[in-house]
């Protein structure tokens, strides 16, 4: 068995990662030119010109103790809390949950800042067939209680995704399961063909199989083997902690935290006088204000990510032409130039544009009010309709896309109901509404983790949707051999989007500001910070 490289993929490699410095590809000159006037309007609006501009760009030294042990703290600005405060990474998604994930729970593979898999726990792997890869374990891995990390912790982690009754048990084929042939030796084996199993492994977090006998253990908090053990969560701030003993060696810096900040004036001010270090998945008005001021840098690299409003198939939106008058009524490209600045890409597939075979399909469902009327008239609602939508800050600009989307659907006969919610209500009743702005990301770096929202039990959950022949579309693009794998991923997809099972209204870019004062910060193509590590701060 050799040490792989990650060259040895089923699937093609991603784009390359994007350092903090590199440019924007914004399709256009529009938002360049906005920014500035939105940084006026940002300092009219009664931040000083000395707080956005003339903060210091001379940074102290890096915080390192003497002895090169873990140092200084790190604070994120986050606009949503955890899902829960149940501590099993397999029970849901959610950006803190897998920010938090990510750092304190090791994965057998990794992925790299270019989206590569590389060895991790496991230090080598050989696929063996398409239903079978054999991996090499590393025998120094411990949880953060002091006991080792064991094969048997690692199938029971892998067998119980396989059971199907979890919500990441999507990223998995059904019935999947590991055969332990040493302590150090085992074999995921699922029971049909997988091509995206090193994905797979490279996103699911190694955990205790003692917390899986007993599921109580989860609220007591998030227990594993990586490079940060858990401390608390208390009010609205996650707190994690060094783990010295990690065997990749101890990362840079002492204390982390994930703050959860509502408001976004509050948080961008929270920014700006230096209470937080990073400001996640921000909006074009934040970069505006940031625009200039050497105090931060920009990080581009983001999941393949989509912004959707997701229908609810069980009332009104399960007739497919209501859908598709939807769909022509809404100006999306309007709604990303104005709205967004320009800084979302406008696709037309049921893909993110940066997804791993991501291609445009037909029809295009452009704007237009006339096929939208026609195509109403042709539903079982030709007399109009009424539907409920819940809003919130889950997304960057939600409440005012939201608002735009009301607009236009009341052009054609449509009626919205728009309540407002507090983040936290709007993520445990989005599918008592009919419809509603969230985002889809990739959390694999593979379209299959998106494809796998619309079957099963995840299909019934988000979407109350659940079709045999989209079914059959995703389970064939999983086991398609390389050199058919694209045909196949653009079959599953070009299914979702003919129907338009839920609203894609663009892509989500997701832009992190951040402070100078944070060295060497760098993010894989993913939803969490599985290289945080390697980054250091400044005393």
């Amino acid at each position: 068995m050799r040490k792989s490289t990650g060259n040895d993929r089923f699937s093609p490699s991603a784009p390359k990662g994007d350092k903090m410095s590199r440019k924007p590809n914004l399709g256009d000159n529009s938002f360049a030119s906005s920014r500035r006037s939105f940084l006026k309007a940002a300092l009219m609006a009664g931040v000083g010109g000395a707080a956005v501009m003339g903060m210091s760009s001379i940074l102290p030294a890096r915080a390192l103790a003497a002895d090169g042990a873990p140092a200084g703290t790190l604070t994120y600005g986050n606009a949503e809390p955890p899902t829960s405060n149940y501590w099993d990474p397999a029970a849901g998604f959610g950006l803190v949950d897998e920010q938090v994930a990510s750092l304190v729970h090791d994965t057998l593979l990794a992925f790299d800042d270019a989206g590569k898999v590389q060895p991790s726990v496991a230090t080598a792997w050989e696929l063996k067939s398409p239903t079978t890869v054999a991996l090499t374990l590393r025998s120094d891995v411990k949880f953060h209680d002091g006991k080792p990390v064991t094969a048997e912790d690692i199938k029971a982690t892998i067998d119980r995704l396989g059971e199907g009754k979890l919500a990441q048990s999507m990223v998995v084929v059904p019935g999947i399961k590991v055969n332990i042939a040493s302590p150090t030796s085992i074999e995921v084996v699922s029971p049909q063909p997988f091509g995206v199993i090193l994905n797979a492994l490279a996103f699911i977090k190694i955990l205790p199989k003692a917390n899986i006998d007993n599921p109580d253990n989860f609220k007591k908090g998030a227990l594993g083997s990586g490079p940060y053990k858990f401390v608390s969560y208390s009010g609205n701030d996650v707190v994690l902690e060094a783990n010295p003993d990690h065997w990749a060696g101890a990362p840079k810096i002492k204390t982390v935290t994930f703050r959860y900040i509502e408001d976004a004036q509050a948080r961008i001010n929270a920014l700006l006088s230096g209470q937080v270090d990073i400001l996640t998945r921000v909006s074009s008005e934040d970069l505006a204000r940031v625009e200039g001021n050497d105090t931060f840098i920009v990080n581009r690299q983001s999941p393949p990510a989509q912004i959707v409003a997701i229908y609810q198939h069980n009332g009104p939106l399960g007739d497919v032409k209501l859908r598709q008058a939807v769909a022509h009524a809404i100006n999306r490209e309007a709604i990303a130039k104005s709205l967004m600045r320009g800084a979302n890409s406008v696709g037309f597939s049921s893909l993110p544009t940066n997804s791993p075979f991501y291609t445009p399909l037909e029809p295009k469902f452009e704007y237009d009010l006339e096929k939208a009327k026609a195509l109403l008239a042709e539903s079982s609602h030709a007399g109009g309709v009424t539907l409920r939508m819940s809003t919130s800050t889950l997304v960057p600009n939600q409440i005012e896309i939201d608002q735009v989307i009301a607009a236009s659907l009341q052009q054609i006969g449509i009626n919205v109901e728009v309540e407002r919610l507090e983040v936290g209500a709007f993520r445990s009743s989005y599918n008592t509404y009919d419809i509603n702005l969230n985002t889809l990301a990739i959390f694999n770096n593979d379209p299959d983790f998106v494809l796998g929202f619309y079957v099963g039990g995840t299909g019934e959950a988000v979407f109350h949707f659940k079709d045999a022949k989209y079914e059959e579309l995703h389970a064939a693009q999983r086991a398609a051999t390389p050199d058919k794998r694209a045909e196949a991923v653009t079959a599953a997809a070009s299914y979702l989007w003919e129907n338009q099972v839920t609203l894609y209204l663009s892509d989500e870019v997701w832009h992190f500001i951040v402070n100078k004062r944070v060295h060497d910060y760098v993010r894989a193509p993913l939803v969490g910070e599985n290289l945080l590590a390697k980054v250091s701060v400044a005393s």
